[in-house]
């Protein structure tokens, strides 16, 4: 921090400056000391210079102030840090994500980009970076540390620790951190690789790995801690978490559309709430009609005092533990960096709450000291795109590269016995099923669609008979799947955890191949008697729409009563529960361009 910026602060809490903004008349939510007390908080070029309780700094006047603010007695609280999410995942651009996420308090996202990194590489990123600008959102953008999520994952890009290095030296204090290790066999195994790409972490901003160790257990748990990774947000239940606490970990109890893991995980608070302040609040993947509708980190401190927890030590928990996890409590960087509570040399990043049910949106929410949000609705700037951003977006388009497939390759026989994916609604996990029948079984497959498979037919390496089915079990893979209940339809998805190839799950071969013939260049399709009903086009990636979050939510909304009406049951979300199925480094099964794979044991099952 320059000296100048220094006088500044330290004039304006002496009184002999004038500040920007003065709150008054406030409950402020003090995170530090676990109170809520009256008082006065005085904000100067986006930092706090000086906050004043009532208790004990009643008789001190009123600072000098350019204008004041009157609370009229509501809560003054920290803006909320979302600790772990994928922009990408709510199927909208940084822009569009920074309008719904500061209207429901979060001031700050910790971003890892690795859906459209996998998808288009650096560039990607890059995009998201510079779309990022455009908004008073502060999003802290990682680095992605596992493209592809496997070493043999059939992604639409490579990045190795040289092209992270090399890229941060390009885009220097653009990378905050090092995204979620996923491969943590590779951690495990010590792969020279892996090492090198947690060792690119020294060239961030925060020198912070961020964690994906789902049932890691034992050695290869303190190999992983051992390694450098803060923080997991894959607990599966309060042992699990405490013990990763108690190896140092920050954990994260995510809340998001798909994994809702804050009740399973809250006895971890509720039993000792002293350690809370290892804990954080994420979303990793919101749907835009969720966040819009009840919220995103704020939905989250509702149903942690839903089950219990203190409303303030739940704010401490989505701010304090969340700034104290990434280093930004204090540490790199001036008072616009450090942030997480309302004290002296903070950014000014503010909520003004009604109550502490978090039951609606905030009442006003302030991002550097600037009003962007007001009842729920997004009231600050959106810069127009520079030349730049059109231009990375152009990189995105037309992703989407099929190989030429018949309706045959959609028909296929279940055998007794084989190996099912079982899926368990809310949870990111599934389990594996080996039914004697197809009763109630969808088949599901996975077809590569960055353009190996349109290689291997234009080399004749596809074999004869109908189009794609000689790429059975190389580039696409086909199974079945317990528990994704849709009855006289299929839905396509181009969004699939983390290679984002093409996913279809149906229960009949025609609509299949109908959906999939649908999906042009992204999205999601629902596909009933040969008929499209419902789709929900993302042409950025195949992951992103260039609508509004807004739009985007009714089309979603739309998709999911679609969804409904063709027997897929609450609280499995059609979306956001399709989305996790390949996803090839959560337990247990996942459906692969091979095939079912086993992430337990790294293999195919049969």
């Amino acid at each position: 921090m320059a000296a100048d910026e220094i006088k500044l602060l330290v004039d304006v809490a002496e009184g002999r400056a004038q500040a920007d903004t003065l709150f008054t008349n406030a409950q402020i939510v003090d995170v530090y000391g676990q109170r809520v007390v009256r008082g006065r908080v005085a904000v100067a070029d986006g930092a706090i210079a000086g906050v004043l309780f009532d208790d004990r700094d009643g008789a001190v006047p009123d600072p000098p102030a350019a204008q004041a603010i009157d609370c009229e007695g509501r809560y003054l609280a920290p803006g909320f840090i979302d600790g772990h999410l994928h922009i990408e995942s709510s199927n909208v651009r940084p822009a569009e994500y920074a309008r719904m996420a500061l209207a429901r308090g979060t001031t700050t996202a910790i971003a890892d980009s690795h859906e459209i990194a996998n998808v288009c590489g650096l560039d990607g990123l890059a995009f998201m970076i510079e779309d990022a600008r455009r908004v008073p959102l502060d999003i802290k953008f990682m680095m992605p540390s596992c493209v592809p999520a496997l070493p043999d994952e059939q992604a639409g890009a490579s990045i190795t620790a040289e092209d992270m290095r090399a890229f941060m030296g390009e885009h220097p204090g653009e990378v905050f951190g090092l995204g979620e290790m996923m491969n943590y066999p590779g951690v495990e195994a010590a792969d020279a690789e892996t090492l090198a790409c947690i060792d690119a972490a020294a060239a961030t901003v925060s020198g912070v790995v961020d964690g994906h160790a789902p049932l890691v257990v034992g050695a290869d748990l303190n190999a992983y801690v051992a390694s450098g990774v803060i923080a997991d947000h894959e607990c599966t239940g309060p042992e699990e978490a405490l013990d990763k606490l108690s190896r140092g970990m920050y954990i994260m109890l995510r809340e998001g559309t798909c994994s809702h893991d804050l009740e399973a995980l809250s006895p971890v608070v509720l039993e000792n709430p002293l350690r809370a302040r290892r804990c954080c609040f994420a979303t990793d993947d919101r749907a835009p009609s969720d966040a819009l509708a009840i919220g995103m980190i704020d939905n989250a401190c509702r149903l942690a005092v839903e089950r219990g927890i203190d409303p303030v030590l739940a704010i401490s928990m989505g701010t304090l533990s969340t700034a104290e996890c990434f280093g930004l409590d204090h540490g790199h960087g001036g008072p616009l960096e450090h942030r997480g509570a309302i004290a002296p040399g903070k950014r000014a990043d503010l909520l003004l709450l009604d109550d502490l049910s978090f039951e609606r949106a905030p009442h006003r929410v302030y991002a550097a000291g600037k009003l962007v949000a007001e009842d729920g609705l997004f009231a600050g700037d959106v810069a127009p795109e520079t030349a730049r951003v059109q231009e990375l977006e152009a990189t995105l388009r037309g992703s989407v590269r099929l190989p030429e497939l018949s309706p045959e390759v959609f028909s296929y026989d279940y055998q007794p016995g084989s190996a099912v994916i079982d899926v368990i609604p809310g949870n990111a996990i599934t389990r594996a099923a080996h039914p004697d029948s197809s009763e109630g079984l969808r088949r599901i497959m996975l077809i590569e669609r960055h353009g190996r498979g349109v290689a291997a037919q234009a080399a004749g390496t596809d074999g004869t008979g109908p189009a794609g089915c000689g790429l059975t079990g190389t580039h696409i893979g086909r199974g079945w799947v317990r528990g994704f209940t849709i009855t006289g339809g299929a839905i396509a998805s181009t969004v699939g955890h983390d290679s984002h190839n093409v996913c279809v799950v149906g229960d009949n071969p025609h609509d299949m191949f109908e959906a999939v013939r649908n999906v042009g260049q992204g999205g999601f399709v629902l596909v009933r008697d040969g008929a499209v009903v419902a789709k929900l086009a993302l042409p950025l990636g195949g992951l992103m729409s260039d609508g509004t979050a807004e739009d985007v939510a009714r089309e979603h909304d739309a998709f999911v009563q679609a969804a409904r009406a063709a027997g897929i049951e609450p609280p499995l979300d059609p979306i956001m529960g399709m989305i996790f199925l390949p996803l090839p480094v959560i337990p247990t099964l996942r459906i692969r361009p091979e095939g079912v794979f086993d992430v337990t044991t790294f293999t195919y099952a049969s």
